[in-house]
């Protein structure tokens, strides 16, 4: 499997989901290195009060449709639930959805 990066939109098999989502990775590089499971941020097409739109031209996201990161469920996925990469956002995208993980976790 290709490096998992930060930044990264990869599409993923949650458990309990009946299809394949869009996620964004949130952990740090080394993080996504070393461990079995990684930090992800589901992506949505349904706006929300905790929730970051995803501001980047489909060339680079590879999202279909104006999406948002749902920072409200953060969470750890296994890297055997994840499948291709899709895209990426930049790296002034990742600060916006850092800023709405931390007003979730009150940070």
């Amino acid at each position: 499997m290709e490096r998992i990066r930060r930044g990264d939109i990869r599409v993923v098999e949650p458990v309990g989901f009946p299809k394949p989502r869009p996620a964004l990775v949130m952990s740090v590089n080394p993080i996504n290195d070393l461990r079995p499971d990684i930090l992800l941020t589901p992506i949505t097409t349904k706006p929300g009060p905790l929730r970051v739109p995803l501001a980047q031209p489909q060339t680079e996201t590879g999202l279909q449709e104006p999406s948002y990161a749902k920072c409200e469920s953060l969470g750890p996925v296994h890297k055997t639930r994840l499948k291709k990469r899709i895209g990426r956002v930049s790296n002034e995208q990742i600060l916006h959805v850092e800023n709405g993980v931390r007003k979730v976790l009150g940070l």
